[in-house]
């Protein structure tokens, strides 16, 4: 993986010679329904281009309810607003187009634009991107547009999972995708072999993308920062007070709490390295 601070990525070849690949500029994180846990991801990605000293930004798409439950810091596109725009001048795209200003300062500069989005966003962002042509103008800036498709261990997900990826790549042109299988419970880890298993495996392997699995997280890890409003990278180089401040929990717990989370950091950022290669601490 090569060592940089900068957000560079590796080489790509076409038609037998080797180029620079572009830079990655837009991270879309997507699902089609809830409790996917699209958000921890978004948080993840932020936190692992922030690790190789990448500026970032995260925009939320969510409800107008959740608004509350994120960062003053991050953007914010309310989905309530989307049947208002839809009559707008440039329809749904109307929307973006309060940040694309800040998007563009941030691409030329080399940063990330990190995008969340909530359940039924994914296609409010199509409707937004497609037909402003975004893909091609992030291009035309020197960087690349990836889409995150979020899916679980349940067929009828993974079912949703392609028809969302089969959009994209219409609406979408240009756009990388990037299949993500998060493992919601303790009962499932990558490699199982069960019905289930290969039922998911029959839908999603046909597919053909770039895939990485999530593993299962309990709440002996996630939930003991949930409420910290910390990044992951904070809480993996925190100190043993600042652990114990930020979970509300004795020092034993805390940096345990800290170890399991280290762990499932880098089975994640493992995989995202070879997707995005960077240099990222705790791996």
């Amino acid at each position: 993986m090569p060592k940089s601070s900068s957000n560079a990525s590796s080489t790509t070849n076409t038609m037998g010679s080797t180029l620079p690949a572009l830079p990655v500029g837009i991270v879309t994180v997507t699902g089609a329904s809830t409790a996917m846990g699209k958000s921890t991801f978004a948080d993840l990605t932020a936190s692992y281009f922030q690790a190789a000293k990448v500026g970032v930004h995260t925009m939320r798409i969510e409800t107008g309810r959740r608004r509350a439950e994120f960062s003053e810091r991050n953007s914010f596109i309310d989905l309530d607003e989307a049947g208002k725009a839809a009559s707008a001048v440039g329809g749904e795209a109307s929307l973006l187009d309060f940040y694309w200003p800040k998007i563009k300062v941030g691409l030329n500069g080399g940063r990330v634009v990190v995008i969340d989005c909530g359940a039924g966003a994914q296609n409010l962002l199509m409707r937004m991107a497609g037909p402003s042509g975004l893909p091609g103008l992030v291009a035309a800036r020197g960087a690349r547009f990836w889409m995150v498709v979020m899916t679980t261990l349940d067929p009828e997900s993974a079912r949703q999972a392609a028809v969302l990826i089969g959009d994209v790549a219409y609406w979408m042109p240009g756009v990388e995708i990037l299949l993500a299988l998060n493992h919601t419970s303790p009962t499932q880890w990558p490699g199982l072999d069960t019905p289930q298993a290969r039922a998911v495996a029959a839908i999603l392997d046909p597919l053909q993308v770039r895939r990485i699995e999530i593993p299962f997280c309990g709440g002996q890890a996630l939930a003991a920062f949930a409420d910290s409003g910390r990044t992951f990278h904070e809480i993996l180089r925190a100190t043993p007070e600042q652990l114990m401040r930020w979970s509300g929990k004795g020092e034993l717990s805390a940096l345990s709490a800290q170890a399991h989370l280290a762990a499932w950091w880098r089975a994640i950022v493992d995989q995202l390295a070879v997707v995005w290669p960077f240099a990222a601490p705790n791996r």
